[in-house]
Parts: C-alpha cells; structure tokens; sequence
C-alpha cells in the first residue's frame, strides 16, 4: 500500500486527504449557507407574521366600523318606522284596532289547535 500512495503521488494527482479537506470545507460553507438562510426565512416568516396580524387587526377595525354605521342607519329605518305606523295608527283608529283584533284571533286559534 505503501507503493500505491507513492505512486498516486508520482501521477500527479492529490493524495486523497486533501479532496477529503476539501469536502469538508465545502460541507462547513454549505452549512453556513443553510444557517444563513434558515435565519432569513424566520426573519421573513416574522415579518409576515406582523404584516398578516396589522392587517387582519386593520380589517377587523374597518369590520367593526362598517357594522355600527349599519346598525346605526338600521337603528334610523326602525325609528322611522315606527313614527310612521304611530302616524297611520293615529289617522285610521279603527282600521288598527280590527286589525289586531282579527291579528290576536288568528293566534289564539292556531294556539287552540296546538293543544
């Protein structure tokens, strides 16, 4: 064996050491590479992260002002309502009243029949 390595040498080509150093120094490059890039991608994760919670804590916010402009002209549309069923109440007494009767007839019938 001791021939081969001799003769390896005479050839010309690297005794097999040195790839083996070399390899291992690509390999230790390599996992710098990897740790680098690993601490980017959590870096960005984080940042996407933030990104994302700002804009669903934004999307929520403009959820909830659009919801209490909604109840509030729904809030409008009911009081509306209800002057004007005062109004038509007040101008036509009697109509109302033979409604509700016949309205409270109509349940205590069905209400009857249930039992």
């Amino acid at each position: 064996m001791a021939t081969a390595k001799t003769e390896s040498k005479s050839d010309g080509y690297p005794d097999a050491s040195e790839y083996e150093a070399e390899v291992r120094a690509e390999l230790a490059e390599i996992r710098s590479d990897i740790a680098a890039l690993a601490k980017s991608v959590g870096g960005y994760g984080k940042v996407q992260a933030t990104d994302m919670k700002d804009r669903a804590t934004q999307m929520s916010d403009e959820m909830l002002n659009e919801s209490r402009r909604a109840l509030k002209k729904l809030g409008k549309q009911v009081s509306s309502l209800e002057k004007d069923m005062e109004v038509r109440a007040r101008e036509h007494p009697l109509q109302w009243f033979l409604g509700a009767l016949g309205v409270g007839m109509v349940i205590a019938m069905l209400v009857r029949r249930g039992e």
